[in-house]
């Protein structure tokens, strides 16, 4: 049998009740001590519905937490002054311990801001997180796009040249020079486009400050530059186009200039053909 409480004993201990944090015979007595005494059951009722509000603000609710929370505080903070109002009509020993109550409403609005700065914090980290991740995105789109462009650039580069040697009207000659492993080169020709297409092998390497230079030589004697090139692993391609008459043409030929080049050939050719050996492909 749990003993009887006196009234400010109970009501000292309701916020305890309300939270749930009593048991045995305590909490037996205090039950006992409301079930008759009208001001203790009024203030446990309070105290438990400011409980069930608390627990539901500490709650993120997405996209509502915010506005919840703020509307929430604002109803603790307004009945926290309600209080102070009705408690000047009260007894001298309610009165007092009323103020007491009032003072813990206060402090769990103050808990209830700090847990709504904490949400604040997570959603702003949320929002962060989820930028990044689209930024990411966004990168690898990026890159991916630069692939595909430069995929399709090969294949149109690719289909050129396959038009530029395969032509109806287009002569191949091939510049050569005797000895084992010697450089070799075709120079195609399509007289109706008047593009160049020199593809060469086995160029030897070159020192630094030094480049390889083609030359179109005419019938007049001119030396005509089409161009410089530095052989990868010894290959290499060439295009140019300039307009030459079909008949104009005497020969082809690949001399080793300093870098960027020479106005005229200042170096025995390297590998040359003449144009008699030019014929359709």
């Amino acid at each position: 049998m749990s003993r009887e409480m006196t009234h400010d004993e109970a009501f000292a201990v309701l916020d305890a009740l309300a939270f749930d944090a009593l048991d045995g015979a305590e909490r037996e007595a205090v039950i006992a001590h409301v079930s008759t005494c009208i001001p203790c059951r009024e203030e446990l009722t309070a105290l438990r519905d400011t409980t069930a509000q608390l627990a539901y603000a500490a709650t993120p609710s997405i996209g509502t937490a915010g506005a919840s929370r703020q509307r929430i505080r604002s109803r603790l903070m307004a009945r926290a002054e309600a209080e102070k109002e009705q408690i000047r009509d009260r007894s001298a020993v309610i009165s007092s311990l009323a103020w007491r109550r009032a003072e813990w409403v206060a402090a769990a609005a103050s808990v209830l801001l700090v847990v709504s700065v904490a949400v604040l914090a997570w959603i702003v980290r949320d929002r962060q997180a989820l930028r990044d991740t689209l930024s990411g995105q966004a990168a690898r789109v990026a890159a991916a796009q630069r692939t595909t462009d430069s995929l399709r650039l090969a294949v149109l580069a690719r289909d050129s040249m396959v038009v530029a040697i395969t032509g109806r009207d287009v002569a191949v000659m091939t510049l050569t020079k005797n000895g084992v492993n010697a450089p070799f080169a075709r120079m195609f020709w399509d007289k109706t486009k008047n593009t160049w297409t020199f593809v060469a092998h086995d160029m030897p390497d070159l020192k630094p400050g030094r480049t390889y230079q083609l030359w179109l030589v005419t019938a007049a004697g001119a030396k005509i530059s089409a161009g410089t090139f530095d052989p990868l692993r010894g290959e290499a391609v060439v295009r140019a186009t300039y307009a030459l008459a079909r008949d104009s043409l005497a020969a082809v030929a690949v001399t080793e200039e300093a870098s960027g080049g020479a106005q005229q050939p200042t170096t025995t050719p390297i590998i040359a053909v003449t144009a008699a050996a030019a014929g359709p492909k």
